[in-house]
């Protein structure tokens, strides 16, 4: 079992998809085959722009001549508090790490340092688009302080969010999440090994129009050297039935499993869909 979003997480936006060698017939199927296309797109460009918000914060790319940058502007001096940073991609994009093309402005409201307890850090947008995907909607995120364990742990509010996609689509969602740093905590300068769990819940209208809402049932990992989740599970409900979507056992690709409520399985890919 296997599959490939953003932190950055800020993760990355590549999608959910059937495997082009399945053909689905089956209108229930179908339901929960967008949903989960929907509700994997939400996370995966959330945690995409999560990993690019920390890695502008920090100015942690200059060393890689692969990638151009976006305009930083800092409301008050780099390293006081409170503090706005604005990154703006301009009307023709940034192309960053995995590909992704950015437009448009985010804008990042902090009290303090990110690692410090009790910080909030609330992101905006502003005619941003990723991937040609217009993103709307507020995120906030609270530091807790670090867990029994010593990991750090934030708590992320996702609310009134919307993406509209080129062909005029949407799909809105909102969530509660916590995230916890698994690995890398030690080295906050040092971005490559980071490594991070998200659980929570969420809900919201797939581009269907059909509402659903969804849980993980094994935290969700992420990576920063991957584009994917490349572990853990969620169920999904849709018209009161319940699916489940397993991630895979720590692989890095772009395959997951989706269970239907018959029992049978499917492969499906995280791809561009659309």
């Amino acid at each position: 079992m296997k599959r490939s979003f953003l932190w950055a997480m800020f993760l990355g936006p590549v999608l959910f998809m059937i495997s082009s060698c399945a053909k689905d017939e089956d209108g229930t199927a179908n339901d929960f085959v967008t949903s989960s296309e929907d509700i994997t797109t939400q996370q995966d460009i959330l945690d995409a722009n999560e990993t690019e918000i920390g890695d502008q914060l920090e100015a942690g790319l200059l060393d890689l001549t692969t990638r151009s940058f976006p305009v930083r502007t800092w409301l008050n001096p780099k390293g006081t508090y409170p503090n706005t940073l604005t990154i703006d991609y301009g009307p023709d994009g940034v192309t960053g790490p995995h590909g992704h093309v950015r437009k448009g402005k985010l804008i990042i409201d902090m009290t303090a340092p990110w690692y410090e307890a009790a910080s909030v850090r609330t992101v905006t947008h502003e005619n941003f688009y990723i991937d040609d995907v217009l993103v709307e909607g507020t995120v906030t995120v609270v530091n807790q302080g670090p867990n029994p364990s010593s990991q750090m742990v934030w708590e992320r509010v996702v609310s009134d969010r919307k993406l509209t996609f080129p062909s005029g689509k949407t799909i809105t969602w909102d969530a509660n999440q916590t995230i916890t740093q698994l690995e890398g905590g030690q080295t906050p300068q040092l971005r490559s090994d980071d490594v991070w769990s998200i659980s929570g819940t969420s809900d919201g209208i797939n581009r269907a129009g059909k509402d659903f809402s969804g849980a993980t049932t094994e935290a969700l990992v992420f990576r920063f050297n991957c584009p994917w989740i490349v572990s853990g599970a969620f169920s999904l409900t849709v018209d009161g039935v319940t699916i489940s979507i397993d991630y895979g056992d720590g692989l890095c690709n772009n395959a997951a499993i989706l269970t239907l409520p018959d029992g049978s399985t499917k492969e499906i890919r995280i791809r561009r869909w659309w």
